[in-house]
């Protein structure tokens, strides 16, 4: 895709992460929000649904990208002959949502069907007012400004983020949620959700580890770390259908992967 193309696609993902917020924002907090567990157990409220409906719809008005293939967290695929795929999560961190905690966000990405390889990416904080954007090859974006990650390359020095123990067990790999708080770090934080995301593409946050994810937890966040100069590995996770990713500083991400025994399937981003 031409680096034009690139940037309309980008405001397009802006846009329809955006789109949903007053929607979102409305539930938020409030004591009529109901949540629901799905077959997986996880929550879901009519907020996700339509949230979701709202960025399907935002895509499909586009005249140039609305007839690419649409995957979404709760609506499902909607396939298209395209070569390209978006990929939606409407609320991801639905349970902070449910509990009035501000780590939840809206996820819009785009990839490239064949490869799989992310091309566009915007994750949009409603509790906040903020969003990350990037797209291959045009940098990272907070906000409209150019942003970068983290180059620190002590891990003595390091915040390092991971959800909490649940989620490794979910993911069924606590040794490593284990090894990471018992290794003498001295600032690991549990932060969560996109939130946690966000942070390490602006440099908040200088590598997250982040087990179990599903295509719309993480597609984003692959193109964004890599256009914020940062350095992301997957391997396919013990849950099925899901990876486990180390991302954030370069530096950083090699040496607690070979701290953590993390052997990535794939690489993305910054290269020696």
């Amino acid at each position: 895709m031409q680096p034009d193309l690139l940037a309309r696609a980008m405001q397009l993902a802006i846009a329809a992460a955006l789109a949903p917020r007053s929607r979102i924002l409305s539930s938020f907090r409030s004591a009529d929000l109901r949540a629901e567990a799905k077959a997986d157990g996880s929550p879901v409220t009519a907020a996700d649904r339509e949230a979701e409906r709202i960025v399907r719809e935002t895509i499909r008005a586009s005249k140039d990208f609305g007839a690419h293939a649409i995957l979404g967290e709760e609506g499902g695929l909607e396939e298209s002959a395209s070569l390209y795929r978006w990929i939606i999560d409407p609320i991801d961190g639905t349970r902070a949502f449910t509990r009035g905690l501000p780590t939840f966000g809206t996820i819009v990405a785009l990839e490239e069907q064949t490869t799989g390889r992310a091309l566009v990416g915007a994750i949009h904080l409603p509790a906040s007012g903020e969003t990350v954007s990037a797209a291959h090859g045009l940098g990272a974006f907070r906000d409209g400004v150019p942003v970068r990650g983290s180059q620190l390359d002590r891990l003595e020095d390091a915040i390092i983020s991971a959800p909490d123990l649940a989620q490794f067990q979910e993911a069924g790999c606590p040794e490593l949620y284990r090894t990471l708080h018992t290794s003498g770090f001295p600032r690991v934080r549990g932060y969560t959700d996109c939130w946690a995301h966000v942070q390490a593409v602006s440099g908040g946050v200088d590598v997250v580890v982040d087990p179990g994810l599903s295509a719309w937890d993480i597609k984003a966040t692959e193109v964004l770390i890599a256009e914020a100069g940062g350095r992301l590995l997957l391997r396919p996770s013990r849950a099925a259908g899901k990876v486990d990713t180390i991302f954030g500083s370069p530096v950083l991400v090699d040496a607690l992967a070979r701290h953590l025994g993390f052997e990535p399937r794939v690489t993305v981003g910054w290269v020696e």
